[in-house]
């Protein structure tokens, strides 16, 4: 791979004042040419692996031709980046120094490491051999900015995709920044960063890292001894797929967590599993905030603000954040975080409420369950989103492709069932097209398929669940299903991501208490989860749950504990500006009934249900839902809170919006969505649903099994799906 010269920029602990790299002129060649040229060339071969595995959104939405590429074109003209870079020639500092970066993801992107404490009880002023971490942060300017730093907004906007364990760097270059720009405002400056240990931030969470596994061979070995663990697991199926599947599955967390626990043993208190729990999270958010201001302030002609005053709770508050705007959002956090990324911004508010400025929770993890040894009631949606497959399937006729002639609801669900049973009685056997290397298609398969790419996002998801099942239910999966074969991956290569374990660390972290159970009392566990639902076997096997069982390393700043005693009450959080929360009627892994749980414990925080099924408000563009988020974020205005009808239970009164869109139905832009929102315009309409496309397709990858054989067809023809809703 490439080696990229990295801008002017002094190396750590260097005294020269913040800057941003020189600009190059206008004169340019455009993205897509040099794109082309370098394409050509050998060595971004693995780029491209890497552009399809997480990003077929990104090319995609290049040519969708939306009406917002102006607002690139406003930003510094960065087209002098390179088309490749390597975050570790980025130089770690404790000061913002961005630099023009990774120009295969399009002109003006700019990156940053930002080295904050691995642990903030020992601040880096205090030592220079306290141990650090190095956060990756990847930016989209926003519009009209220059190489002067007070051109730049007060506050940018920070997200995360969730995960636990997502990439935000990877997520905004990926074409999400420019999306969000149209949505929030092109005043935005757009940042993603990758969570300690997460993605390009290092020290990075590996369980598989060897300490001799530094430099592209090392991480050869460590990322295919990696996928030769997954291999061997992947015939166990899940939970409930045999009498000794959960047996199995235990014994490979303790593995897990035995092998995890080697490495931060031989790393010490500088072992990032330590120090890798959501609080120290929230608390490099508040260093990026920090570190912004002082970056900004480092112009000579950076302006005094005014700071924020707290609003007084029960009012609808409304503020103007423009040129001459009578509240600063200097020093808070304006943020927009979809599901574990709203634990994430929960956790902030918690922690610093005097530094939210604006803060969007969509799809809300509930903190109090999410801590326990196993997160179990999450899906008590799930089972109706499914049953509504079959509904539109029979509804919608012939355009389902699992609808045969005269068929009910009942009908399709009856041959669904007994298609299922076959496949667990006899998995299908297929020889993966345009290869001699022959994969098996279990009934597990099937079922992760259509939890995360069905129930996520039905609108685009039913329909490539239907084509799979007509697939399977006419002999014909040698056409869709592909194996992954190791064979391409031997010799040094490089990945634009290297896998971690950072999902299981940061979630086995978080827990409250240790669990270390046996079969008989795992069993327990998962007869309960499976009350709730049918696809328990699914979510009880994730990371978040089995994965923690046998976790024995003990974080060294103690987990949140939000309310681990059902008799004990807390006083509401007052924050200084209140949070807005988005959730679906329906929601698979986060439900309605969370999400209103979660906004009580906020003093003043308004909810926005999205009458709408699926995971975050992403899954449906609501023009309605669009509106308010806009409103909230460009003018401070917050919806009415919830009135609820008493103080133990969730029903009451709070504002709902429409979801005008449904599986196997084009997507039209009426004019009554149009005129939810005064500023709301088409082109606010078409960003989300290139958002929504683009979330789907990371999600997807995110947590799909790599060796599930039908996981590419899945993610590429939701991504297809996508491009024409």
């Amino acid at each position: 791979m490439e080696k990229i010269e990295p801008g002017r920029v002094p190396r750590f602990g260097g005294e020269e004042p913040s800057t941003i790299s020189t600009l190059p002129s206008s004169g340019a060649r455009t993205w897509w040419s040099r794109v082309g040229e370098h394409l050509r060339n050998w060595r971004y071969i693995y780029v491209l692996i890497g552009l399809a595995l997480y990003g077929n959104s990104i090319l995609r939405a290049r040519f969708r031709g939306l009406s917002h590429d102006h607002i690139l074109n406003n930003s510094p003209n960065l087209e002098g980046a390179k088309l490749w870079t390597e975050w570790e020639d980025i130089i770690p500092s404790e000061k913002l120094k961005w630099q023009p970066c990774f120009g295969i993801y399009g002109p003006n992107l700019q990156c940053a490491r930002l080295t904050v404490p691995m642990d903030y009880s020992r601040p880096l002023n205090e030592s220079a051999d306290h141990p650090k971490v190095h956060l990756a942060l990847a930016m989209l300017p926003g519009a009209g900015r220059t190489q002067d730093p007070s051109t730049y907004g007060e506050a940018p906007l920070l997200t995360n995709p969730g995960g636990p364990g997502g990439s935000g760097a990877f997520f905004v270059l990926s074409r999400a920044a420019s999306l969000l720009q149209v949505i929030a405002g092109s005043q935005y400056d757009i940042i993603g960063f990758d969570p300690r240990g997460v993605g390009a931030s290092t020290p990075k969470a590996d369980c598989f890292a060897a300490p001799n596994s530094s430099g592209v061979s090392g991480r050869n070995v460590a990322f295919m001894d990696r996928l030769a663990w997954l291999a061997n697991g992947q015939g166990i199926g899940l939970a409930n797929s045999s009498n000794v599947a959960l047996t199995q599955l235990a014994a490979r967390s303790k593995a897990m967590a035995k092998l995890c626990q080697r490495v931060d043993a031989a790393e010490g208190d500088s072992s990032i599993f330590r120090h890798i729990g959501t609080p120290n999270s929230a608390r490099d958010m508040l260093s990026i905030i920090n570190a912004w201001d002082e970056w900004r302030s480092s112009s000579q002609t950076a302006k005094p603000q005014k700071p924020e005053a707290r609003h007084p709770p029960t009012e609808q508050h409304t503020s103007d954040d423009g040129e001459n705007s009578k509240t600063s959002l200097r020093g808070k956090l304006v943020y927009w975080g979809f599901s574990y990324g709203t634990f994430l911004g929960a956790t902030f508010a918690s922690m610093f409420p005097d530094k939210v400025g604006r803060a969007v929770l969509d799809g809300v993890v509930h903190a109090d369950r999410y801590v326990k040894p196993i997160w179990e009631r999450s899906l008590v949606d799930a089972d109706a989103i499914w049953d509504k497959f079959f509904v539109y399937c029979a509804e919608t006729g012939a355009p389902c492709k699992f609808y045969r002639t005269g068929d009910s609801a009942e009908d399709i669900k009856k041959r669904f069932s007994e298609m299922l049973a076959l496949l667990e009685e006899e998995p299908a056997t297929v020889l993966v097209p345009h290869t001699n290397f022959p994969a098996i298609v279990t009934a597990s398969d099937v079922k992760k398929s259509i939890f995360f790419g069905g129930l996520y996002q039905p609108i685009v998801g039913f329909p490539v669940i239907a084509d799979l099942l007509d697939h399977i239910a006419r002999g014909r999966l040698d056409e869709i299903a592909q194996g992954e074969r190791t064979a391409s991956l031997c010799g040094n290569f490089t990945l634009p991501v290297w896998p971690d374990d950072a999902m299981r660390g940061i979630a086995c972290g978080d827990k409250l208490h240790k669990s270390n159970e046996n079969a008989t009392e795992l069993q327990g566990r998962f007869e309960k989860a499976a009350s709730y639902s049918w696809f328990a076997d699914v979510w009880f096997g994730a990371e978040p749950n089995l994965g923690c069982n046998g976790w024995e390393i003990k974080s060294k700043a103690p987990p949140m504990r939000w309310n681990d005693h059902p008799g004990h009450k807390p006083a509401l959080i007052e924050t200084s500006f209140p949070l807005l929360v988005l959730s679906n009627t329906l929601d698979p892994v986060t439900p309605l009934d969370d999400a209103l749980t979660m906004t009580r414990k906020f003093a003043n925080a308004s909810i926005v249900e999205q009458d709408g099924l699926g995971h975050c408000s992403l899954s449906c563009v609501s023009g309605c839902t669009i509106a308010h988020l806009r409103a909230y974020l460009n003018d401070g205005v917050v919806p009415p809170p919830p009135k609820f009808k008493s103080d133990s239970g969730n029903e009451g009164q709070w504002p709902t919006c429409k979801c005008p869109q449904k599986p196997w139905a084009p997507l039209s832009y009426t004019a009554e969505e149009l005129a939810s929102g005064s500023s709301l315009t088409e082109s606010h309409m078409q960003a989300y649903e290139e958002l929504s496309a683009h979330f789907s397709d990371f999600t997807l990858t995110q947590q799909l099994d790599y060796y599930n054989p039908l996981r590419r067809y899945i993610v590429e023809r939701s991504a297809l799906a996508s491009s024409y809703m």
